[in-house]
C-alpha cells in the first residue's frame, strides 16, 4: 500500500528549483509570537491567530475561537490533547468505545466522530499540526511538544480547512526555529512514578538558516490494578521528536522543513468491565447454554476459545458461568481494580510524519504557499475486553495508514489592502489496511482462511481514500468598521472499501474461478464450493460548501458578527457482510452506502475589550441544522454488527468567555457553555426497526458545561516571579454512545489543577503541580452491550437492551497526581 514517493519528491525537487532559483540572501524572518497574558500596564493582550489562513487579532476575527498559549497550557495542567477540553466548554476529548484512548473521538458542539474508530468512519472535527492535517483519529492525542498555542475554532471550517471539519478543527501551532541560540530542559516528576523529561534546542546556522530540535519522553505507572499480578493498567510510556529547518535565502521566499516520530506503549487502557450477565449471548454460548431465541451454541466455536486458555480458569469446568465470573468479580474491591486476564493488554503506536512549505511573496501584495504533508502509522491493540482469565472476549487487532496531503495556495489583497481573499487547491490520498483476530463465542478462535488454530478468527478492511478540492474566500472593509466576508469550497471524495469476514462473503468457486449459483433458493453448482471471498465496493460524492459572514466594529472595543456555514462530510460504506453473497437480497453482498452528511451553522457574537482592556467579554450563539447526519448504531446479532445510518438533527447554543485583569499580574478567567441537540426524527436500523427517536439524547453533548481560572504573579526582588495558578473545569453529564440500547451515560464532573512556580530571572524555574486535586472519580468512556434486556434504553420505548458481551466496559479518568517540575532556558 505505498505511495510512489519518488514521484512526489521529483514533483516537490522541480518546484523547490523553481522556487530557489529566485534566491538571493536575507536576514532570517520571525516567526509570529503570541503575546503575553497582559500588556505592560496590566491590560489584557492581543492574541494573535491564523484561524482565516493570515495573522488577524483573536477580537477581530468573526469566529467562535478559543485560543490557549503554550505558557497558559503548561500553567493549567495541560500536557497533551487527552486534557485540553477540561478547560474548554463544548467541547470533549476522549476515547473511542472499547478502544479506550488509542483513538480520539472529538466533538465541539455536539458535533463529533465515530465512537468505535473504525477505519471505514471519519470524524466531523479536523486536527492540524502547523496547518497539515492530522488525518486519522489514531494516535491522535497528542502531546503538546514545543507548542506556540492551539486553536480550537468551533463551527464548519470547510471553506479553509477542507475535508471533515463539519464540527471545527483544532489548530497545534509549534514553535518556529528562529534567528537566535537558545534552549530549554525540563524535568518533571510526580505521584505513581511519573517522570518526564522535554527539550528544544534552536540553533541560526547563518544569517538564513536556522533549525529547531525538540523531544519529549513521559513515563507513568497506571492507577488501574490487576489483582492477577498486581501490576498497573492506564500508563505507558512515550517519546516525541520533532527537527524543523527554516530558511529565508530572499526577503520573500521561505522554506520550512519537518519531519517527527512519535511512538507509544502502554499495557492497556484504564478499563472497567462490569455488570456481569451470565445469560447474555456470549457467555452463554461459551459455557454450551442455550437460550431460547438465540442461536444454538457452537461446540467447535466454544472448545476452540477454552483451548487458549488452561481449564483452571473455569473454576466450574464451564458448567457456572454466574459462579465463574462472580469468583473473579467478587475479588475486586476498590474503585480502580480489575482481576485481569492472563495476559496483559499490548498497546502499541508509531508513527512518522514530514512536511514540508515553501512560501513566495510573488509582489508586495501577492504570495503562493505549498503545504505538503505524509505520514505513516502502525498500531497494535491486544485486548482483552472481559478483564478476567476466561477466554470470553478478546481482540488483536493491527492497523497500518499511510497519507500524503498536499495544498496550494493564493493569498493577496486589493484595493490598498480593503480586500483579502486566498484561493487554493488540496489533495488527498489514503490507504489505510485494519486485520483483526477476533476470539469470542460466535466467531470461535480457528481461522480456516489463514490455516492456523488459536490465533483467532480472522477479518480485514481495507479502505482507498482519494480526495481532491478547490477554495476561495475573501474578505472586504466597505468601510473601516464594516466587513463582509464570503468563501466557497467544492471537494469530491474516493473511496474503495474491500472487506474480508471469516465465514462470510461466500461465493461459488470452481478451479479457482468464480461461478454463477443456480436454483431457488440459490445454491452453488455441481463441481463449485461455497467459499468465503473478499467483496469489494467504490464510492464516489461531492459537496459545495459556501461560508459568509459579516462584522462590525462599532467602537475600538466593540465588534459584532454574524455568519452563515456549511459543513460537509463524505459518505462511506458499512461492512454488513452477508454469509452468502449468491442468496443475499443486498447489493454488493450487503457492503452498503451511507450518505455523505451536511448541515447548516449560523452564529453570531459580540466581541468585546473595555474598562482600558482589563475585561475582556465574548459572547457566540449558534443553531445548526443537520442533514443526513451520520450515527453509529450497534446490532448485537449474531455476528454483532456495528454500523452508520443517516437522520436529521438540530444543535443551538451559545458560549460565554470572560477574562480580567483587575490590577497588575492578576488575571481571572471564566468560561460557559450550553448545548441543546436533539434529533428531529425517528431514525431505523438495519433491521427497519425505530433505533433512535427525538427523545433520546446526543452524543457526546454535555449539555452544560463551564470553566473557573486565576493567575497572579508576584515579583520577587530581581531575582524572579513567583506564579500562581488555579483552573477549574467542570462538564455536564454526556453519553458514552449514540444507541441508547448500548450508551452509558457518563457522570457530570469537575477537575481541579493547581500550580505554584518560582521563576528565575537568571533562567531556570521549580514548581510544584497537582491535577486532579479533589480526586474526583469519573468517567471519560463506555460501552454497554450487556444484558438482561429489561435494562433502561432512555429515549427509547418498548425495545429490548443489547445482551451480547456479558458486562459492561466503562473507561475511568486518571485520580489525583502531584508532582514537581525543575526547567531551565537560555
Amino acid at each position: 500500500m505505498k505511495l510512489d514517493l519518488k514521484s512526489i519528491a521529483r514533483m516537490g525537487a522541480s518546484t523547490g528549483a523553481m522556487m530557489l532559483a529566485l534566491t538571493g540572501t536575507a536576514a532570517l524572518a520571525q516567526p509570529a509570537m503570541e503575546e503575553d497574558a497582559q500588556t505592560g500596564n496590566g491590560g489584557i493582550a492581543e492574541i494573535i491567530v491564523t484561524a482565516q489562513r493570515s495573522e488577524t487579532k483573536l477580537q477581530d476575527t468573526p469566529l467562535s475561537i478559543v485560543a490557549v498559549g503554550g505558557p497558559e497550557l503548561e500553567r493549567q495542567g495541560t500536557d497533551s490533547l487527552a486534557g485540553f477540553d477540561t478547560f474548554i466548554p463544548n467541547v470533549t476529548i476522549g476515547g473511542t468505545a472499547a478502544q479506550g484512548n488509542a483513538i480520539i473521538n472529538v466533538a465541539i458542539r455536539g458535533i463529533g466522530g465515530a465512537p468505535q474508530g473504525f477505519i471505514t468512519q471519519e470524524g466531523a472535527v479536523g486536527i492540524y499540526v502547523d496547518d497539515i492535517l492530522f488525518a486519522r483519529p489514531n494516535g491522535a492525542l497528542l502531546d503538546l511538544l514545543d507548542v506556540e498555542r492551539v486553536e480550537v475554532l468551533r463551527g464548519p471550517q470547510g471553506t479553509l480547512f477542507g475535508r471533515n471539519t463539519a464540527g471545527g478543527a483544532i489548530r497545534y501551532v509549534t514553535k518556529q526555529p528562529a534567528d537566535k541560540l537558545e534552549g530549554s530542559i525540563k524535568v518533571a516528576a510526580g505521584q505513581r512514578d511519573r517522570f518526564d523529561v522535554s527539550g528544544m534546542l534552536n540553533l541560526p546556522l547563518g544569517d538564513t538558516l536556522a533549525a529547531r530540535f525538540s523531544f519529549a519522553k513521559k513515563s507513568r505507572d497506571g492507577y488501574v490494578r490487576r489483582i492477577i499480578d498486581n501490576s498497573y493498567v492506564g500508563g505507558g510510556d512515550s517519546t516525541t521528536m520533532r527537527g524543523q529547518l527554516r530558511w529565508n535565502p530572499t526577503s520573500r521566499l521561505e522554506v520550512g522543513l519537518s519531519a517527527d516520530l512519535i511512538r507509544t506503549s502502554d499495557n492497556g487502557q484504564p478499563s472497567l468491565s462490569t455488570n456481569f450477565s451470565p445469560t447474555d449471548l456470549y457467555p452463554a454460548a461459551l459455557y454450551g447454554v442455550s437460550i431460547p431465541g438465540d442461536p444454538p451454541p457452537s461446540p467447535a466455536a466454544y472448545n476452540s476459545l477454552r483451548a487458549t486458555a488452561p481449564l483452571s480458569v473455569s473454576p466450574s469446568g464451564y458448567t457456572n458461568a454466574a459462579s465463574d465470573f462472580a469468583f473473579y468479580y467478587g475479588q475486586v474491591r476498590g474503585k480502580y481494580e480489575i482481576y485481569g486476564g492472563l495476559t496483559p493488554d499490548l498497546n502499541k503506536f508509531k508513527s512518522y510524519g514530514l512536511t514540508g512549505t515553501i512560501a513566495y511573496e510573488l509582489t508586495d501584495n501577492l504570495t503562493v504557499k505549498s503545504l505538503t504533508g505524509y505520514r505513516d502509522i502502525d498500531q497494535i491493540q491486544n485486548q482483552d475486553w472481559d478483564r478476567t482469565p476466561i477466554p470470553l472476549v478478546q481482540l488483536n487487532d493491527t492497523t497500518n495508514i499511510e497519507y500524503f496531503t498536499q495544498e496550494l495556495q493564493l493569498n493577496g489583497s486589493f484595493f490598498d489592502n480593503r480586500f483579502k481573499w486566498v484561493a487554493g487547491a488540496f489533495y488527498y490520498w489514503d490507504d489505510s489496511i485494519n486485520t483483526r483476530r477476533r476470539f469470542d463465542p460466535s466467531a470461535g478462535a480457528n481461522s480456516a482462511s489463514q490455516g492456523d488454530v488459536g490465533k483467532g478468527s480472522f477479518e480485514s478492511k481495507h479502505i482507498k481514500t482519494e480526495s481532491v478540492a478547490l477554495f476561495t474566500q475573501g474578505t472586504f472593509a466597505v468601510t473601516d468598521a464594516l466587513s463582509l466576508t464570503g468563501g466557497v469550497r467544492w471537494g469530491e471524495d474516493k473511496k474503495t472499501f474491500t472487506s474480508f469476514r471469516e465465514g462470510r462473503g461466500q461465493v461459488c468457486i470452481a478451479g479457482g474461478q468464480r461461478v454463477a449459483a443456480v436454483g431457488t433458493p440459490a445454491s452453488c453448482p455441481a463441481g463449485s464450493v461455497s467459499t468465503p471471498a473478499a467483496q469489494t465496493v467504490n464510492g464516489k460524492w461531492s459537496s459545495v460548501s459556501p461560508r459568509f459572514s459579516i462584522d462590525y466594529r462599532w467602537s475600538p472595543e466593540i465588534m459584532t458578527y454574524i455568519s452563515a456555514a456549511k459543513g460537509y462530510k463524505g459518505g462511506g460504506f458499512n461492512d454488513g457482510i452477508q454469509t452468502r453473497c449468491y442468496r443475499s437480497p443486498l447489493p454488493d453482498c450487503g457492503l452498503n452506502e451511507y450518505m455523505p452528511e451536511n448541515l447548516w451553522t449560523y452564529e453570531a457574537g459580540i466581541r468585546t475589550d473595555l474598562f482600558d482592556r482589563r475585561v475582556r467579554l465574548n459572547l457566540t450563539a449558534f443553531l445548526t441544522k443537520y442533514k443526513d447526519q451520520q450515527i453509529q448504531l450497534a446490532d448485537p446479532g449474531p455476528p454483532p454488527l456495528v454500523y452508520t445510518v443517516n437522520g436529521d438533527s438540530t444543535v443551538k447554543g451559545f458560549e460565554a468567555e470572560f477574562l480580567a485583569s483587575p490590577v497588575q499580574d492578576l488575571v481571572l478567567k471564566a468560561s460557559l457553555g450550553y448545548v441543546d441537540a436533539g434529533y428531529d426524527e425517528d431514525i431505523r436500523g438495519a433491521s427497519g426497526a425505530v433505533a433512535i427517536t427525538p427523545a433520546v439524547p446526543f452524543y457526546r453533548s454535555p449539555k452544560w458545561s463551564y470553566t473557573l481560572g486565576a493567575s497572579y504573579k508576584v515579583p520577587v526582588g530581581e531575582a524572579g516571579d513567583v506564579a500562581l495558578d488555579l483552573n477549574w473545569g467542570w462538564k455536564d453529564k454526556q453519553l458514552s454512545y449514540p444507541s441508547p440500547t448500548n450508551f452509558v451515560v457518563l457522570p457530570s464532573y469537575g477537575l481541579l489543577n493547581g500550580r505554584i512556580s518560582f521563576e528565575a530571572a537568571a533562567g531556570w524555574s521549580v514548581a510544584v503541580f497537582g491535577n486532579n486535586l479533589t480526586n474526583k472519580y469519573y468517567l471519560t468512556g463506555g460501552f454497554d452491550p450487556s444484558g438482561p434486556s429489561s435494562k433502561p434504553t432512555p429515549g427509547l420505548t418498548g425495545v429490548a437492551h443489547d445482551r451480547v458481551f456479558g458486562f459492561t466496559m466503562l473507561d475511568v479518568g486518571r485520580p489525583r497526581e502531584v508532582g514537581v517540575e525543575l526547567s531551565y532556558k537560555f
